[in-house]
Formats: structure tokens, sequence, C-alpha cells
């Protein structure tokens, strides 16, 4: 049976492991297709009835096209 001295320690890495790997996904993150994120959500926001799967799958689209046109950000 583990005692209490074993499970904090436990707990402080598992929260440390989730915290590194959520700052290395964010930093990794694609930022190319933000603007396009943000428009869908405003648009989703908005206007919920409208927003439908018609409507998802041109925002994918312009973040697709997007994701090809430019650059990474940062990368050399």
């Amino acid at each position: 049976m583990l005692t209490w001295e074993l499970i904090f320690p436990l707990g402080a890495l598992a929260l440390g492991v989730m915290l590194a790997v959520m700052l290395w996904r964010n930093k990794h993150r694609n930022k190319r297709v933000d603007a396009v994120t943000q428009a869908a959500t405003r648009e989703e926001y908005d206007h919920p009835d409208r927003y439908d799967n018609k409507t998802h799958d041109q925002f994918e689209a312009e973040a697709t096209v997007a994701n090809r046109r430019r650059p990474a950000i940062g990368r050399g």
C-alpha cells in the first residue's frame, strides 16, 4: 500500500510532466492558421444557427490553404 509520502511526489511529478508537454505543444503549434481559427470561432458564436458542417468545411479548407502557402513562423 502506498503511503502519502509516495503519493504526493508522484502527483507533483505527473503535474510537472503534463505542464512540460503542454508548454512543448504550445511552442510547436501551427501559428499560421490562427486567423482562420479566430474567424471560425467568431462566426460560430455570432451565428450559431447558421454555422453548420458546410461552414466548418469552408473554414477547414481555408486553414489547409493557409498551411500550405506560407512558411512556418520562426523557422528558418
